[in-house]
């Protein structure tokens, strides 16, 4: 037993406070966050603005038309680690996201809130907090903030509501020159629009069983994105989208009590080639999309991907999405973090959805591949005398770098170069022996990326919906010699970023791929037509291989 006097060991304010401004938020994250706080006061209108002012300051608004707070209420909202909600199901959790995601992003942060026709302000400065070392909340002038509370008011219609304030935007936007700003800008509320569309498609989808909202970016009203895709079966259409429902399951705690409900589907979508432009935007059909959309109280935390590594991002599974939903029950067995942005799978979880998921992920890949043949009788290009040349000289053409180590699993490898050893994470393909390989799309669009193959030997792979790929291989694909060249050029492109790869090098080399794919997209609309040599050209060229 500890008989001493125990001593108070509060933390410095200022340093907590510049401290919780590094948890990791991205911008989409952080106004997802404080969106929760609007659909949890019963808010059915959402106004969101960001822009640059007259005086080029960022300004950022959030409006909303729910049940607005008293001063005690705003007062606790303001407190870092609020008090507990008395809804343990409001998508609010922790008591930290308004005032964490805010200033994430600026330095002063104003909440304006009217409720039974009262109007209270309140306001953090992180730039008083450093000079005081203290969390003092002030209450600023109302008249500093007409414009503001105009905007609450349309929202809101005058007599509830809340807004938000950020001002002071010191970690948005970087660049210095004002068209900069403005693209940079555009870039971020386009990828608002986006994020949150997905994240309330419950909300804002009006035929469920959750609270309707209508979400506007600068008066743009959202439509939801359903990842899904259940819109394919509009009109009686019941073939086209794949539906493979599961059986709940059931988390026991060591009591062998029942913890909550986890509820899983999975969806299969058509193939590329049965979906129009149209439809293939609306389903956002890419390899980030692919893997769990995973949703607490109906809100979407998790979109894209394999969490745990129960699968890994593959082409084949392009066409496979999993739908996982929980209740707040299961925030501690999903170990659910203060952003709401992540979840973590037990290991008896993982096991149970990897098991459940085979039967579907096989007719995913079936699906997948039967477009894929569909492709290659249409008169797909052929790599195959690259294939056969590069095979003979891999050994010598890839002299530069040594591959260690590689974890399928995970698309890490070791590889070891001039410069030292290094980690790289690439595309793997175990069951391949081709060393130029077509896959549907590549990450960040780019035209190229390098990989390994059946024993860890060394392979590019080609993005065959990149734009120059379309136009010059396919303009070209009764041209071998054509072919081979272009190839021997991007493996040899390939290899240089693998010879001289480094952690430090590591961002320039992954810029510099996408900077020459971005270029090559835009310069192939002028591409000409090239025309094919005579089948005694390809013949003599064969020969002299």
């Amino acid at each position: 037993m500890n008989n001493t006097e125990p001593i108070s060991c509060s933390p410095s304010a200022s340093r907590l406070v510049e401290g919780m401004r590094d948890t990791g938020y991205t911008f989409i994250s952080a106004v997802a966050d404080i969106t929760d706080n609007s659909v949890s006061a019963d808010a059915s209108v959402i106004s969101i603005s960001l822009e640059e002012t007259r005086r080029n300051q960022l300004l950022f608004m959030l409006a909303d038309n729910g049940t607005g707070m008293t001063n005690e209420e705003l007062i606790n909202a303001m407190r870092y680690g609020s008090d507990e909600r008395p809804e343990a199901a409001s998508l609010g959790k922790f008591g930290l996201g308004l005032k964490t995601a805010s200033t994430a992003f600026c330095k002063k942060l104003t909440v304006i809130s009217r409720k039974n026709g009262q109007i209270n302000a309140k306001q953090l400065d992180l730039d008083d907090i450093k000079k005081t070392n203290k969390i003092l909340l002030y209450t600023p002038s109302l008249s500093d903030y007409q414009d503001q509370i105009d905007y609450l008011d349309d929202v809101s219609g005058g007599d509830r509501g809340t807004i938000i304030i950020w001002e002071n935007i010191d970690r948005l936007i970087k660049t210095e020159t004002a068209s900069s700003r403005k693209t940079h800008l555009k870039r971020k509320i386009k990828d608002l629009e986006e994020h949150l569309s997905g994240v309330f498609y419950n909300f804002l989808e009006k035929d469920n069983n959750y609270p309707d909202v209508t979400i506007n970016v600068n008066t743009k009203a959202l439509q939801p994105w359903d990842p899904f895709c259940r819109w394919l079966q509009q009109n009686g259409n019941t073939e086209r989208l794949d539906i493979h429902p599961q059986n709940s399951i059931t988390p026991l705690n060591e009591q062998n009590q029942q913890l909550g409900e986890i509820k899983v589907n999975v969806y299969i979508l058509p193939n590329k080639s049965e979906m129009s432009d149209e439809e293939l935007a609306r389903a956002r059909y890419s390899l980030d999309n692919q893997g769990f959309h995973i949703f607490r109280e109906g809100r979407m935390i998790y979109s894209g991907g394999w969490p745990n590594n129960i699968l890994v991002k593959d082409q084949h599974l392009n066409l496979m999405r999993v739908e996982l939903n929980f209740d707040h029950r299961l925030d501690d067995y999903f170990r659910i973090d203060i952003k709401k942005s992540n979840v973590d799978f037990p290991d008896d979880l993982k096991d149970t959805l990897k098991k459940m998921l085979v039967p579907a992920r096989r007719e995913a890949e079936k699906r997948y591949r039967r477009d894929g043949q569909k492709g290659k009788n249409n008169g797909a290009v052929s790599h195959d005398k690259s294939n056969n040349v590069l095979k003979r000289h891999h050994d010598e053409s890839t002299a530069g770098s040594n591959v260690i180590s590689a974890d399928p699993a995970t698309g890490i490898a070791d590889i070891q170069n001039k410069f030292g050893s290094a980690k790289v994470r690439l595309l793997i393909e175990e069951d391949s022996s081709r060393l130029i390989i077509t896959k549907d799309s590549l990450e960040d669009g780019v035209l190229w990326s390098f990989g390994l193959v059946n024993g860890n030997k060394h392979a590019v792979f080609l993005n065959e919906n990149h734009d120059f790929y379309k136009k010059f291989y396919h303009a070209n694909k009764n041209s071998p010699a054509v072919i081979l060249a272009m190839d021997e050029f991007l493996w040899s492109l390939a290899e240089a970023e693998l010879s001289v790869f480094s952690e430090a090098a590591k961002k320039n080399l992954e810029e510099l791929r996408i900077s020459v794919s971005r270029s090559l997209r835009y310069l192939s609309a002028a591409l000409p037509e090239i025309s094919s040599p005579e089948n005694g050209d390809d013949e003599q060229d064969d020969n002299n291989e």
